[in-house]
């Protein structure tokens, strides 16, 4: 089983949600996905909080990193170290 980090670094919501249908449809090969938020949505978007709620109810793990912050950074730091594989959206 792979771990796949998913960074999510747009903030446009059609790409927000198309990267987490996109790491929901990783999530049912059987591989471990942990999704980063780096930007947050403009707006609220029921298809994002369907796919985060589905990640999760799935036991992946999403966070919330929609800030600047030297914590953020390092969270994504080590989050994409550990991960066996990446997928960058913007």
């Amino acid at each position: 089983m792979k771990h796949i980090a998913v960074v999510v670094a747009g903030a446009d919501p059609e790409r927000v949600a198309e990267a987490l249908r996109a790491a929901v449809g990783l999530s049912l090969r059987g591989d471990r996905v942990e999704v980063a938020l780096a930007v947050r949505p403009g707006r609220a978007d029921p298809r994002v909080t369907r796919a985060v709620a589905t990640l999760r109810a799935l036991g992946h793990r999403v966070h919330d990193l929609g800030d600047d912050s030297a914590e953020a950074s390092a969270h994504l730091r080590a989050l994409v170290h550990a991960a066996d594989a990446v997928e960058v959206w913007t």
